[in-house]
């Protein structure tokens, strides 16, 4: 008897258990996810800074705060969005930040994140907003946006490996558990 568990998340639909599929992947799991994150912010450090982590951290930071407000908890981005995936009138929509509030959200010292976005702005990837910052919509062409196709590419070469660790420890826990074997074969 098939007791696989649908649950709302298509990620986790068709495994049997996910705490007992997670915990026999664990070491793959973690190592698979570390190795995408680590690609992902040296790549993204790289591109923005010449490695300078602080500064990917604020600019993240407001890549986000800029656009939060269009999309509240619980929403979907696709709701806000136009059919080529661009927030329409991105320029009149972007919310600046504050440097306080860059700063506290960071955990850095105030001119720490100044003196980091304004090299930032010379590098044309944040511009001044009055006494805020937003991010510059003119750097977001053509560089970001491969940066950021490779780096989905990745991400989902990262999840199909996930999956299959969970889908593989899913099924050796369901084996010890019934004795079942898979396709017969005694796997």
């Amino acid at each position: 008897m098939d007791t696989r568990v649908e649950t709302g998340n298509p990620s986790l639909r068709g495994l049997r258990d996910y705490d007992q599929a997670f915990d026999g992947a664990f070491s793959l799991v973690a190592f698979v996810t570390n190795r995408h994150l680590i690609d992902h912010m040296l790549r993204s450090a790289r591109l923005l800074n010449d490695g300078d982590f602080e500064s990917l951290i604020l600019w993240g930071i407001l890549a986000h705060q800029n656009v939060a407000h269009l999309m509240p908890p619980g929403s979907m981005p696709t709701a806000v969005l136009t059919e080529t995936g661009n927030v329409p009138d991105v320029e009149i929509r972007l919310r600046p930040l504050p440097l306080r509030d860059i700063a506290a959200i960071a955990g850095i010292p105030r001119e720490t994140a100044r003196r980091k976005l304004e090299r930032l702005a010379k590098q044309g990837f944040v511009e001044r907003s009055g006494r805020a910052w937003v991010v510059s919509t003119q750097r977001l062409e053509p560089e970001l946006r491969e940066h950021t196709r490779e780096s989905v590419k990745r991400m989902l070469a990262a999840a199909d490996e996930v999956r299959t660790a969970l889908a593989v420890a899913d099924e050796a826990a369901f084996r010890r558990t019934t004795g079942a074997t898979m396709l017969g074969i005694g796997l």
